[in-house]
């Protein structure tokens, strides 16, 4: 079993902590001074590597087309401000309507008798459901209902409808079932 430092006896514990703290002070200096071994510089390039001047050259040669394309376009803009401006407007090929205006009338008519139609035939057509019918079988349920409730029909009158509800519920222990 290793116990360090401690593990030597001294004659004084303080001086001791004292010689072990500067001890280790002056390994963190060396550490921080020390120079390695290994040489991690970057290595030495040739200038002409360095410099790509055939890419610099091409970069020069588009800025300059770019410089001459817009001189152009300004000496263009600067002639169209200076000459007089047309009025190119032509009376001619104005329309004051449509052309197929006639037509498309036409369609909407068309649509609006189709609809006309398919309206009187919905409403002329007998409903598929009687809802004389449903009301009959609403008041038979009504009355299988009462047939089988839990309580008479005198007291559901008395107690409001949420209270026997509610009190049905607990009576029958929650879901109707015995626990």
């Amino acid at each position: 079993m290793d116990r360090g430092r401690k593990a030597l006896p001294t004659l004084n514990k303080h001086t001791d902590t004292r010689y072990y703290q500067k001890c280790q002070e002056i390994h963190r200096q060396k550490l921080h001074t020390i120079k390695s071994s290994i040489d991690n510089s970057e290595p030495h390039r040739p200038l002409h590597l360095r410099k790509n001047l055939k890419k610099e050259q091409l970069k020069e040669e588009r800025y300059a087309e770019i410089e001459r394309e817009n001189r152009i376009l300004l000496e263009k803009m600067s002639h169209i401000m200076q000459s007089e401006t047309l009025d190119n407007k032509n009376q001619s090929l104005a329309y004051s309507h449509s052309l197929n205006k006639e037509q498309r009338k036409r369609e909407l008519q068309k649509i609006t008798a189709e609809n006309q139609a398919i309206l009187r035939r919905i409403q002329m057509r007998e409903p598929t459901y009687d809802h004389l019918q449903w009301a009959e079988e609403a008041k038979q349920n009504d009355k299988y209902a009462l047939n089988i409730r839990e309580y008479p029909e005198d007291r559901e009158r008395r107690l409001g409808s949420s209270e026997l509800r509610t009190s049905s519920a607990y009576s029958s222990g929650g879901a109707g079932g015995y626990y």
